[in-house]
C-alpha cells in the first residue's frame, strides 16, 4: 500500500473528507480519491466523487463528473 503523503492528508481534513488512497498518476500527477468513512470503517454516501491530484507539492482538487473520468 502506497504511504499517503502528510500534504494530501492535510488537505483531505480540511476539506472534511477522513479516508484516502492513492489510485495512480493521472494528468501526470499522483491521484487520490477522498471521501467519508464511519466509526466501523464502513464508506458513506458522497455523491460524485473527489479527487487530489498531487504534483510537486501542490494539490489541486477535482470533483464531480471531472474526478469521475479520472477513475
Amino acid at each position: 500500500m502506497k504511504q499517503i503523503p502528510k500534504i494530501v492528508q492535510d488537505k483531505a481534513a480540511e476539506q472534511g473528507f477522513n479516508a484516502v488512497e492513492f489510485i495512480g498518476e493521472r494528468e501526470g500527477a499522483q491521484a487520490f480519491s477522498v471521501g467519508c468513512v464511519d466509526e466501523d470503517g464502513e464508506s458513506l454516501p458522497t455523491g460524485l466523487p473527489t479527487v487530489f491530484l498531487l504534483k510537486g507539492d501542490k494539490v489541486t482538487m477535482k470533483n464531480g463528473l471531472e474526478a469521475l473520468d479520472l477513475l
